[in-house]
């Protein structure tokens, strides 16, 4: 094996346990055992698995990334920018579930300095649908007051699907596009939110009395 064949290997077995039994189950023999490699030579690309598993999570954000980049409609109004957004990111997790998994539910293994590096990873692809947002209220086809939240929201929602979807359940990839576009733009695309004046605390205490 190369170097560069043999670390992937590591990182392809460790994405395969991880999203299998968790990144706590996972032990370091059943890893190079997975990955057909001893102890010392996996001690050759990691110090350990937190180690790996930090790799593994900024290498998901990283590709993310990279993946829209490529494929974005660039200077497109930002309803055709969105739909584009929707499809390429349950597609993306819909046909990767197991990177999926290690890139969202595995974070609380971290310690804080590496979960704020994956937390600046995260915004930095968070801000790209943020951006679409703002730019479609700006334009006035798109209504919410928030689009700093919304974009969390969207997301969270697109990337859980990979936790439940099944390839031979009732919905085909294509057809749980349409589903949640057509969710998604029926929330934004509605009249503009009322706004609603903020209670004082004075009102705020004498309603909890």
């Amino acid at each position: 094996m190369s170097t560069n064949l043999t670390e992937q290997c590591i990182r392809l077995a460790a994405t395969r346990l991880i999203s299998r039994i968790g990144y706590e189950s996972m032990s370091l023999r059943q890893l190079t055992s997975e990955a057909g490699i001893n102890s010392s030579t996996l001690y050759l690309y990691y110090k350990g698995k937190r180690e790996l598993l930090l790799t593994l999570v900024l290498e998901y954000f990283q590709e993310l990334s990279l993946a829209w980049n490529d494929c974005r409609p660039r200077r497109a109004r930002a309803e055709t920018q969105l739909r584009a957004f929707i499809a390429f990111h349950l597609r993306h997790h819909l046909l990767r579930r197991e990177q999926a998994v290690l890139g969202n539910m595995e974070l609380r293994s971290l310690e804080t300095s590496e979960l704020m590096m994956v937390k600046q990873a995260r915004r930095a692809y968070l801000s790209k649908l943020q951006e679409i947002l703002e730019q479609g209220c700006a334009e006035g086809s798109l209504h919410c007051d928030e689009p700093k939240l919304l974009a969390r929201i969207i997301c969270s929602m697109l990337t859980n699907t990979s936790t439940w979807y099944q390839a031979e359940g009732r919905l085909c990839v294509d057809e749980m596009i349409s589903h949640y576009t057509g969710l998604i733009m029926r929330m934004l695309n509605g009249d503009p939110p009322r706004r609603i004046p903020p209670v004082s605390r004075k009102r705020q205490s004498q309603e909890q009395r």
